[in-house]
């Protein structure tokens, strides 16, 4: 994938998740991908990091990744980015975060060894 089409991918998730969109997002996860998270060092399926994302959208009102840093390279990209969060309560949250994402042509987010998101320390 060229550079351009590698950060349109990484726009089109995240706009995909903004919007609660899974079956963009199931679209863009290859049958084999993997999420892993380095704070707990457990890995989820496809599956079930779409039901995570649906059932973590309905605690939100709203959720938004802005101030996306995209760096891309041969077989991914890797984007830092704030998370931007307000309950249905009204109690709002934000914190740094990255995901490294390497994959086939056509099929990004496949772990290899991963698409990670890091959350890195609130900057305020």
């Amino acid at each position: 994938m060229t550079d351009r089409e590698l950060r349109e991918l990484c726009q089109r998730y995240f706009d995909a998740i903004e919007r609660g969109d899974l079956e963009t997002i199931a679209e863009l996860y290859a049958p084999d991908f993997g999420f892993w998270v380095n704070l707990t060092g457990e890995e989820s399926s496809r599956e079930q990091n779409l039901a995570t994302l649906r059932d973590g959208s309905a605690l939100l009102r709203r959720r938004s990744y802005d101030d996306r840093r995209i760096d891309t390279f041969e077989t991914g990209f890797l984007v830092r980015y704030s998370v931007n969060v307000v309950t249905h309560g009204g109690k709002r949250s934000s914190f740094w975060a990255c995901v490294v994402v390497q994959g086939r042509p056509h099929h990004a987010h496949r772990r290899v060894p991963g698409f990670q998101q890091v959350p890195a320390p609130r900057c305020e």
